[in-house]
């Protein structure tokens, strides 16, 4: 009779076995190999609070390259937050200005950040892919398991309800 879910032992195995191939999938969406491995611990720690719940080997390993996706997008979208936080602070920084256009600035940085987290996920996800990662097209397909086609479709519906946005956060 088989046991539903993992024991620690052949969890341990199975992680051990899917563990570098985790890392080369996060390195694909990460900047940096340190970044991959975090998301793949984060995805292993995540995993082994539902190991219980695992029915087998493929449905781990489904589970595994799904998590550690998820796992990547969300610290993509924390990076373009820091950035541009980081953005707006150096800018700042450098540029000596009066009271009323640093206040100018200080508003349209908040109109721009409201824009951004106003866009629905998938929006933000395919513009930072493109924009901020510099990631061409055929990688964006590739990494969402899509055509290129879809992913100039999802950028041109992404980007004109990003300026609709602006232009009514501008109005209001």
């Amino acid at each position: 009779m088989t046991t539903l879910g993992f024991g620690k032992v052949r969890f341990e195995r199975e992680c051990a076995h899917i563990r570098p191939r985790l890392v080369v999938a996060a390195s694909a969406l990460l900047p940096t190999t340190e970044d991959a491995e975090d998301a793949v611990q984060d995805t292993l720690l995540k995993l082994w609070t539902v190991r219980e719940r695992i029915a087998d080997k493929t449905h781990f390993r489904n589970l595994a390259f799904s998590v550690v996706r998820n796992v990547c997008l969300n610290m993509l979208r924390s990076m373009a937050v820091r950035r541009a936080e980081s953005l707006s602070d150096a800018m700042h920084i450098c540029s000596p200005e009066n009271p009323h256009s640093t206040m100018e600035r200080q508003e349209q940085t908040l109109q721009a950040h409201h824009v951004w987290m106003d866009l629905p996920q998938r929006h933000r996800i395919i513009i930072h892919m493109k924009e901020v990662e510099g990631l061409s097209t055929e990688e964006i397909a590739r990494l969402l398991g899509t055509t290129r086609e879809n992913v100039r479709t999802r950028l041109s519906r992404a980007r004109k309800e990003m300026l609709a946005r602006w232009e009514m956060h501008e109005t209001s």
